[in-house]
C-alpha cells in the first residue's frame, strides 16, 4: 500500500492547517481506507526516533535529511520501500488548489504501486 508522508514540525502554522484542512478530511471520508496509508513525521521533536524503510532506527530529522527535506510542510509519496511513488509536494498555497495537488499526487502513487488491485 502507498504511503503518504507528512513531514512537518510542531510549530508550523502551513502543517497544521494540512493536517486539519487536507489530511484530516481525506482520513475522515474514508475514501484511501485500505489504498493510502497517511502517517505524519516530526521533526523537530527532540530525542525522537523512528525506523527506516530498511529497518534502522534513526532521528526523525535524519531521516528526512535522508531524503533531502529543506522546509516543512513536505509531502512525499511512498512505497513500502521507502521509494517515492509520485512528485513530492513542498509548502501549502490555496486549499483548494492544494488539495488537487494531493489528490492528483495520491492517484498517481497508487497507479504507480506494483501491489495494488
Amino acid at each position: 500500500m502507498p504511503i503518504l508522508l507528512l513531514v512537518s514540525q510542531e510549530r508550523c502554522p502551513f502543517c497544521r492547517q494540512i493536517k486539519r484542512e487536507i489530511l484530516g478530511p481525506m482520513i475522515a471520508s474514508g475514501e484511501y481506507l485500505g489504498r493510502l496509508l497517511i502517517r505524519e513525521i516530526l521533526i523537530d521533536s527532540p530525542g525522537s526516533s523512528v525506523r527506516d524503510f530498511k529497518g534502522n532506527t534513526q532521528t526523525s530529522r535524519a531521516f528526512a535529511i535522508g531524503y533531502k527535506i529543506q522546509l516543512t510542510p513536505t509531502l512525499l509519496f511512498l512505497d513500502p520501500d521507502g521509494n517515492e511513488l509520485a512528485e513530492r509536494i513542498v509548502g501549502i498555497q490555496t486549499p483548494e488548489l492544494f488539495y488537487f495537488y494531493v489528490d492528483r499526487a495520491v492517484q498517481d502513487a497508487i497507479a504507480a504501486f506494483p501491489g495494488r488491485s
